[in-house]
């Protein structure tokens, strides 16, 4: 795609992230999306098919993007409690500094047919198995306790960091960073899981 239409198309999509965050996906109007972009309406379908595909389209590019870098992050960790730990500042960090993004990704889209009927929830699967992937990992080094399943961690560590997150989104004004949280969500959730050792050693630091 030659530059000048690239830059044309990303126009279209971040109008479109900030009008769906602040209108709601189902009240967004490709007119609105397209005066925000400085674009024409009809120009508008001949980079997406409809609203529908824009939505489908901005979250596939989104993940493509956000998985490689979470998962370079957690690399940087020694051990799975680091890990699972760097992944939830990784989740914060993501929903503090692009809001409209995390608005559209963890509260517009998961109410929306779309995302239902589609094939996105593999990538959505794919997120979260970074989670499950350091679970087992920590098992086979005895770091994780071995009666902990994989899949239940990753959809209670994920579970409550989608709830903290869309609570903190959906509040104004927003009295503190998001952040902030990190440590205290990271102690409730970190410590049931690890085995006794680790937890010892992460309580002595």
């Amino acid at each position: 795609m030659p530059k000048k239409s690239e830059e044309k198309r990303q126009r279209i999509k971040q109008a479109a992230l900030h009008v769906f965050a602040r209108e709601g996906f189902a009240k967004a109007r490709i007119s609105e999306i397209a005066k925000l972009a400085g674009v024409a309406d009809g120009t508008i379908y001949l980079y997406f098919k409809n609203k529908d595909d824009l939505l489908i389209r901005i979250f596939e590019e989104e993940m493509d993007a956000i998985i490689p870098r979470v998962r370079e992050r957690v690399a940087r960790g020694k051990t799975a409690y680091e890990k699972l730990g760097i992944f939830i500042e990784s989740h914060f960090d993501l929903v503090e500094s692009h809001p409209d993004l995390a608005m559209v990704l963890e509260v517009e889209l998961r109410q929306s047919d779309t995302f239902i009927r589609t094939p996105l929830k593999v990538k959505f699967k794919e997120y979260l198995d970074i989670i499950a992937d350091i679970v087992e990992q920590g098992q086979s080094r005895g770091e994780i306790r071995p009666d902990v399943s994989a899949s239940v961690a990753k959809q209670v560590i994920f579970g409550a960091l989608d709830d903290i997150s869309q609570n903190w989104l959906l509040r104004s004004p927003r009295k503190r960073r998001l952040s902030d949280f990190a440590p205290e969500v990271k102690r409730i959730l970190l410590e049931g899981i690890c085995s006794k050792r680790v937890a010892a050693e992460e309580e002595c630091r």
